[in-house]
């Protein structure tokens, strides 16, 4: 008895110890103005040429499909002013930017797909955004649940952002943010705006898979992944129409895989 009370404080003494409060930001505001500041001493870039207004917007450029979505992003509402996550883990709508001043840490965004067409939003404090049971955006998830997913919705070259309770974001006369329209009307009128072109990353000597030859497919997709441990190259004897037909249906891939599981002789195969 003597040792669980022991235990029991020293527990105690632990959560004790824990400091709550405010959310703390993963980068230095400080440093981070200091930067901007040199660069308007510097001059500045050269927008000649470029998307009006994107110097306003410290070079962030508006992206208008899905596929232009880059790892960071900040998000404009109808107003001009862009979404913001706050301490207390709630989202405002902060002031309308008057010169070349990048966003600030708060206003910036982590992207995270979770498929094609939907993605997650990490903000500056390490936490994502979600929305509760009463429409109000919130910033105090660790990880991607199903209130954290989002679906940019792009039509004519407009964005809404639609939450998982099938709502549009909407901001309120108080400068909040909210994801309670059901229609996407001017009010729920987003510009989502990145840092960087998406690029695809492509490794060292990886080539444009050219699957117009079957066979010669298949020995370079096993040539890839074997085992090689007699030295011997070991192709599966069995007809290979069938792959022609998977092609055709898109499940080439896992009919090679089938394949390949037969020979008892690949590396990712058992």
């Amino acid at each position: 008895v003597v040792k669980e009370k022991a235990g029991l404080k020293r527990t105690m003494a632990a959560y004790t110890s824990v400091k709550g409060g405010k959310l703390k930001l993963k980068c230095d505001l400080g440093e981070r103005r200091k930067k901007s500041s040199k660069r308007k001493r510097e001059g500045g870039d050269n927008p000649s040429g470029s998307e009006p207004g994107l110097l306003k917007h410290g070079k962030w450029k508006k992206v208008s499909s899905l596929e232009e979505i880059a790892d960071r992003a900040i998000i404009e509402v109808c107003t001009g002013g862009y979404v913001t996550a706050e301490d207390d883990g709630s989202f405002s709508v902060g002031a309308v930017k008057e010169d070349s001043d990048p966003p600030g840490p708060a206003e910036i965004f982590t992207v995270v797909r979770v498929s094609e067409t939907k993605m997650a939003f990490k903000t500056g404090y390490g936490r994502y955004i979600g929305v509760n049971t009463a429409g109000e955006l919130t910033g105090k998830a660790e990880a991607v649940g199903p209130r954290e997913i989002w679906e940019p919705v792009f039509e004519e070259g407009k964005l809404a952002l639609c939450a998982c309770n099938h709502r549009f974001i909407t901001v309120t006369d108080e400068n909040k943010v909210f994801a309670t329209a059901e229609q996407a009307k001017e009010q729920e009128m987003l510009t989502m705006r990145c840092d960087s072109p998406v690029q695809k990353r492509k490794r060292a000597g990886e080539e444009e898979e050219d699957v117009t030859d079957i066979s010669s497919y298949e020995v370079n997709t096993v040539k890839k992944f074997q085992s090689f441990i007699d030295h011997k190259l070991r192709i599966c004897s069995e007809d290979s129409s069938s792959l022609e037909k998977a092609k055709h249906d898109g499940k080439l891939h896992e009919a090679l895989l089938d394949r390949r599981e037969k020979m008892k002789s690949d590396r990712y195969c058992k």
